[in-house]
C-alpha cells in the first residue's frame, strides 16, 4: 500500500472497464490506465452514488493483474499480483473513505448476522488470486471486518439479490443443467438461512435449443414475480456476439423461446424493468472485425411489454455506446446499468427513468 497512490480524481487517460452495484448508493468502478498502452489500474468505490469516492492507482510496475469483487457499503476487496518478476501481495479491502485493512480469507461457516452475500459469477478471479478456489457455495462477507468465507448450506450460482418484486427473496442461479434439458436455481425467503430448489424445464431438441444453448449462456435476468430470462449466443473473434435464442419463463417451470424479428442481432444484454416487461440490448454496427476504428459500437434498448413477444423501442432510453465487449445493459444491486460512453453510464431503478453518471 505504500507504493499504491490514492487520487483525488480520475483523469482522461483512465478508461472505464466495469461499474457494479451493491445497492442503489454504493458501487466499485474498474479503470485501465492507457498512457502508453497499459500502465496501471484504477479500483473506485463509494457509497453515495460517486458524490465522493476513493481512487486507488496501482501502477503496472507494481502489479500487472488486480482482481476485485464489491464487498457492499463501499467496500471492494482486491487483490494484485505481479507476473514478473513474481510478487504476491497480500490481499486487502478498500473502503469509501480511502482507510484499507488486510483482507481475512476465513473457512466454511453459517453466515453471520448481518453478513452480505456477494455476486461472485462476475467476479470469481480474485477466488484464484487468493488461492481459496470454493466454487461449491456461496460467499459472504462481514465489510466493517474485512472478512470473508463461503457459506455453509449454500450453493454456488449467480447472486441476485433487491430485485423488485421479489418480496425480499435471493436468489442462487446456476444456470443450464446439461443433462435433463432443465435450468436450476435456488431461492431464499428468509435471508439466506433456508434454501428451495428448483428446476425449470427447458424444450428438448436441436431446434429448441441444442448445442448452441448449452455451451454459450451469455445473459441471465431476473425479474418481479416469477420472471427470469436468459441468452444464448456465438461469439465472433474481436467482434460482438450474436444471439441464437431469448428465452424467458414466466412461472419459473417451464421456459419458451422468444422469436426476434432480426436475424442474428448482436448481443448487449437484458435487464426487467420494475413492471416486468423485457429489456433487450441490441448493439448495432458492421459486421467486422474489430480494428482501432472499430472497436467502439452504438447500441439500443427494446422493450418486450410483459406478455408480448412484439417488441418495441423503449421511450426515453439512453443512447448506448462503448467498447464492443462492454456496451449495452446488466442489473447489479437492483439497479439497471446502461453502458454510454467510454467513462459514462446511466443508472435506472425501474427500467424507464434514467439518471447519467460518471463513475469515479
Amino acid at each position: 500500500m505504500d507504493k499504491a497512490q490514492l487520487l483525488d480524481r480520475i483523469g482522461p487517460q483512465f478508461e472505464l472497464d466495469d461499474v457494479e452495484y451493491t445497492s442503489p448508493t454504493d458501487a466499485v468502478a474498474g479503470f485501465t490506465d492507457q498512457r502508453g498502452g497499459y500502465s496501471g489500474t484504477v479500483i473506485a468505490t463509494t457509497n453515495d452514488n460517486w458524490a465522493h469516492a476513493s481512487r486507488l492507482h496501482v501502477s503496472s510496475t507494481l502489479a500487472d493483474l488486480v482482481s476485485y469483487t464489491p464487498l457492499g457499503d463501499g467496500a471492494v476487496a482486491v487483490k494484485a499480483r505481479r507476473q514478473f518478476p513474481r510478487r504476491n501481495y497480500p490481499g486487502f479491502v478498500l473502503y469509501p473513505n480511502g482507510r484499507t485493512k488486510p483482507l481475512r480469507v476465513l473457512n466454511p461457516q453459517e453466515r453471520g448476522r448481518g453478513d452480505v452475500f456477494l455476486d461472485l459469477d462476475r467476479w470469481d478471479s480474485i477466488l484464484f488470486d487468493l488461492g481459496r478456489v470454493d466454487t461449491r457455495r456461496l460467499w459472504a462477507a462481514d465489510v466493517s471486518g474485512a472478512e470473508v468465507y463461503p457459506v455453509e448450506g449454500t450453493r454456488f450460482g449467480d447472486v441476485w439479490q433487491h430485485v423488485p418484486g421479489r418480496r425480499g427473496a435471493i436468489l442462487s442461479v446456476q444456470g443450464f443443467e446439461r443433462r435433463g434439458q432443465q435450468w436450476r436455481f435456488e431461492s431464499s425467503t428468509d435471508r439466506g438461512h433456508t434454501w428451495s430448489t428448483t428446476m425449470a424445464d427447458l424444450p428438448a431438441g436441436r431446434s429448441a435449443g441444442g448445442p448452441d444453448f448449452n455451451g454459450n449462456i451469455s445473459g441471465i435476468a431476473v425479474g418481479p414475480g416469477h420472471l427470469q430470462a436468459t441468452v444464448s449466443t456465438t461469439s465472433l473473434e474481436d467482434a460482438p456476439s450474436y444471439v441464437n435464442a431469448l428465452w424467458q419463463t414466466e412461472d419459473e417451470k417451464r421456459f419458451r423461446q422468444v422469436p426476434l424479428p432480426w436475424d442474428r442481432p448482436f448481443f448487449g444484454g437484458v435487464a426487467y424493468a420494475a413492471d416486468g416487461a423485457l429489456l433487450f440490448a441490441q448493439v448495432t454496427g458492421p459486421d467486422t472485425y474489430c480494428q482501432k476504428s472499430l472497436c467502439t459500437r452504438p447500441g439500443t434498448i427494446w422493450r418486450f411489454p410483459r406478455g408480448s413477444t412484439t417488441p418495441e423501442l423503449l421511450a426515453g432510453a439512453p443512447a448506448l455506446f462503448g467498447a464492443f465487449w462492454s456496451v449495452g445493459i446488466y442489473t447489479s444491486g437492483g439497479v439497471i446499468v446502461a453502458r454510454t460512453g467510454m467513462r459514462t453510464i446511466a443508472i435506472s431503478h425501474d427500467g424507464y427513468q434514467w439518471t447519467p453518471v460518471t463513475p469515479g
